[in-house]
């Protein structure tokens, strides 16, 4: 005897066969397919948007954090004159009359 004559012959193949040929199963099995994996909001397009999701949150954080920094520096330079004449000796090399500037490379090759 087969593989499948045997199988058959088991009570609860025949309730599971039963079920599986139901037409109202049929019918439920093939909408939640389509509605989970060929739909436009089916489930891969909802994994997808969740991870961009968070990838913005996480650039939103890190850019709200940028822009505090950038005031505070600001504040810093508009309210205390010695801290803007530091910063413009240290970002853009400025010199008063008759000093000399040396610029040390620290980075190691």
């Amino acid at each position: 005897m087969s593989f499948f004559g045997r199988l058959s012959e088991k009570p609860g193949f025949r309730q599971v066969f039963k079920v599986l040929k139901n037409k109202y199963f049929i019918v439920t099995a093939a909408f939640l397919i389509w509605i989970f994996f060929f739909d436009t909001n089916n489930l891969i397009s909802w994994y997808r948007d969740l991870k961009q999701l968070g990838w913005q949150n996480r650039q939103k954080v890190y850019y709200q954090e940028a822009i505090r920094q950038a005031d505070e520096k600001l504040n810093e330079l508009t309210s205390n004159k010695d801290s803007l004449e530091k910063f413009a000796r240290e970002q853009f090399l400025f010199h008063e009359a008759g000093e000399d500037i040396y610029v040390v490379d620290e980075s190691e090759d």
